[in-house]
């Protein structure tokens, strides 16, 4: 039996981290980014809305949607999925996060009109595809010299842009255990790809709390770069065969 040394990021609703790892570190075919977890010695470079692994949506799921913003919102809803019910600031996150990600992209498809050889990829719907992949409630599981589990540092949101890993932290004030509070810290001392971001948690709001995303952008400025003109922005549909567009 392989076993793989652990490194991995667990996001989404989550109470067994150790059952995670434990099926990851004995599993060598399981891909480097999927449903539940994200192999940061692997991963892409950049993980995107729009990258194969976090969903996909099948051919019968794709007859269901009259129009290609229809698959955006049925990507926001499976992205909000995967918050606690009474996890109101990561949700709260969120949906700032992906309103600002529509408007960002309709800005982007006004001011660079044929940045795109193909209609489809200059549609702000498209482009959304681009923006990096909000990773809620992500934990980092920690093992002793002789790889036995030991505990999860736990954070509220993520982010995996540009090999670099964005935990965000919205307990500013809030009490945090000891024992969590260790963990983060050899957690974060142990890894150089890692950064604690502290945020003031982002208020109720059915658009956008500007503040948050204000400050978001200032502690993580390449979130910004999703627009930049690259590789296409490919959607939620992979055709079997089919690799991601460049």
């Amino acid at each position: 039996m392989i076993v793989k040394k652990s490194f991995i990021l667990i996001y989404g609703i989550c109470e067994t981290p150790k059952i995670i790892l434990d099926t990851f570190k004995t599993n060598s075919n399981m891909n480097a980014f999927n449903r539940q977890f994200i192999d940061l010695n692997d991963a892409p470079k950049d993980i995107r809305i729009g990258d194969r692994g976090w969903l996909e949506v099948t051919p019968d799921q794709l007859l269901q949607f009259e129009k290609n913003e229809d698959i955006f919102i049925f990507a926001k809803e499976m992205i909000l999925s995967k918050t606690h019910p009474f996890s109101k600031p990561v949700r709260n996150a969120l949906v700032s996060y992906l309103n600002w990600v529509e408007i960002k992209s309709i800005e982007f498809q006004a001011s660079n009109k044929g940045a795109y050889s193909e209609a489809l990829f200059s549609n702000s719907s498209q482009i959304c595809y681009s923006a990096f992949l909000p990773l809620p409630h992500p934990k980092i599981p920690l093992c002793n010299k002789n790889g036995e589990f030991e505990g999860a540092a736990n954070f509220d949101l993520g982010f995996h842009i540009a090999g670099n890993t964005y935990l965000i932290s919205f307990s500013s004030g809030q009490f945090i255990p000891k024992s969590e509070r260790e963990l983060r810290q050899r957690l974060l001392n142990e890894n150089d790809r890692l950064s604690l971001i502290e945020l003031p948690k982002p208020i109720e709001n059915l658009e956008i709390d500007q503040n948050y995303i204000n400050n978001l952008i200032s502690l993580v400025p390449v979130i910004e770069g999703f627009r930049k003109v690259g590789n296409l922005p490919h959607g939620l549909y992979y055709p079997p065969g089919l690799d991601r567009l460049n």
